[in-house]
């Protein structure tokens, strides 16, 4: 899997939701506890667990991902329901979405 487009949110139109579709919006929020994504479509948000970092990213299958390196350095990749996650520890997955994760130190 291809992961591209590292971003805080995301909007994803024509979601699935029981036998209508609606619009879901995927955001980051950070604060003392570290960083976890959320999703909202028709009521309260649902979010991930907390990680040092998160992004949102695009799958080469069309599909949004959530992404979080953990503080022992695991990339977690959840899937769009934020039900499952899959941990990465090493390979060309781990290593691209690592440096996705890294905040950049230039300016």
């Amino acid at each position: 899997m291809k992961y591209s487009n590292p971003r805080t949110e995301a909007v994803v139109e024509d979601w699935p939701h029981g036998r209508k579709r609606v619009t879901a919006r995927f955001f980051v929020e950070t604060n003392s506890r570290g960083s976890r994504v959320g999703r909202v479509t028709t009521g309260k948000p649902k979010y991930t667990t907390y990680h040092k970092h998160m992004v949102i990213v695009d799958g080469d299958d069309g599909r949004i991902y959530p992404v979080g390196v953990t503080s022992s350095g695991q990339v977690c990749v959840w899937d769009g329901t934020l039900k499952t996650n899959n941990y990465l520890y090493n390979g060309e997955d781990y290593q691209g979405l690592l440096s996705m994760m890294t905040p950049n130190e230039e300016a």
